[in-house]
């Protein structure tokens, strides 16, 4: 009755869902259809295969070694408190830092990671990052089907989350995000969970992190687009942080896509297909680049790291081809921010 690729192409982005005038929960069933492949039917696209090693064997999908989670804090002009190192437990900091499996290993990605550490350290809040013993939230396994290794790096992130005492938690990834506030209650894990976005924009508010505009700047900041991530977005309602801290860097204007906020347009990465290569039609991550360029932005901003790496393949694909300008980029906006902090 459903075509694999009908049921494999699936972003889980939930634009269907928020569509429909009879409310029917698409996403849910696709996952239901997706765990019977997985689990049952052993019937999954092949790349996933390398996927669900990475995750059982390494707890990241890049299958690269646990001990270098803490990579990205290397060089900073401070030090990244790691618990059980540094600190006996998150009761003696205000946050915990959930880095994440991309923040952690993908090279984009660090580059977020490094900002966000360097502005909570500039605005004086206290945080600190598991290192080592944090693993992937299982994300990536669940909206493909394998409820068992999603299952079962959610037991070992709680086990790890209630032994540090963790109660607040910020992350990066909007997909980090949305399984560690919506997903790990069931484990026994009760966070109050906040998007990077929103505690830098509630820093900005209260005057401990302050844009400034640059030396003889003259209001010819660049213009710049933002791609609202889905798993962010429409699926948790996050739309006005990014945007009021974009809105509060001087000089730059802000303009948005024809499809933005809870009508906003997928990067292609959710439901695990950041992990799987599209074969039908044109890429969705083209096709959002070039809504994006078509703007005249030249930079895209961005609050997750599996946009970021997709609409920056794309931004680069249209440079290729000469439909983007060479100073087209794409970047989170905890840069923007931190290089509008910086400025003297």
């Amino acid at each position: 009755m459903i075509d694999p690729d009908v049921l494999w192409a699936c972003t889980s982005c939930g634009a269907c869902v928020r569509e429909c005038p009879v409310d029917i929960e698409h996403v849910d069933h696709i996952m239901d259809m997706r765990r019977n492949q997985v689990l049952v039917e052993s019937e999954f696209p092949t790349e996933l295969t390398t996927l669900y090693r990475g995750l059982e064997s390494k707890g990241n999908p890049w299958n690269m070694a646990p001990s270098d989670r803490l990579a990205w804090a290397h060089g900073l002009p401070f030090d990244v408190p790691v618990v059980g190192r540094d600190v006996g437990s998150l009761a003696e900091v205000e946050w915990l830092f959930w880095v994440g499996c991309a923040g952690a290993y993908e090279d984009r990605a660090k580059k977020t990671t490094r900002a966000v550490a360097e502005l909570l350290h500039h605005a004086g809040v206290s945080f600190a990052v598991l290192g080592s013993g944090e693993t992937c939230t299982g994300d990536p396994a669940r909206r493909s089907g394998n409820e068992f290794v999603f299952q079962q790096l959610a037991m070992q992130n709680a086990e790890t989350l209630k032994e540090a005492q963790a109660t607040k938690v910020v992350a990066t990834c909007a997909h980090c995000f949305n399984a560690l506030r919506n997903e790990y209650a069931p484990f026994g894990v009760e966070l109050e969970v906040v998007h990077h976005t929103q505690l830098l924009n509630r820093l900005v508010r209260e005057g401990k992190l302050k844009p400034v505009t640059p030396s003889g700047s003259h209001g010819d900041g660049p213009t710049i687009t933002y791609h609202d991530p889905c798993f962010l977005g429409r699926h948790n309602q996050v739309y006005e942080p990014p945007r009021e801290l974009l809105d509060a860097i001087p000089g730059a204007t802000v303009t948005e896509m024809p499809r933005n906020s809870e009508r906003s347009f997928c990067c292609g990465a959710g439901g695990a297909r950041m992990w799987m290569e599209e074969r039908i039609g044109e890429r969705i991550n083209i096709n959002r680049s070039r809504e994006a360029v078509a703007t005249g932005a030249t930079q895209v901003a961005t609050g997750c790291p599996y946009c970021r790496v997709m609409l920056s393949d794309g931004v680069t694909a249209l440079q290729a081809s000469g439909d983007a300008t060479e100073e087209t980029e794409v970047l989170d906006v905890a840069q923007l921010l931190l290089d509008a902090v910086r400025r003297d």
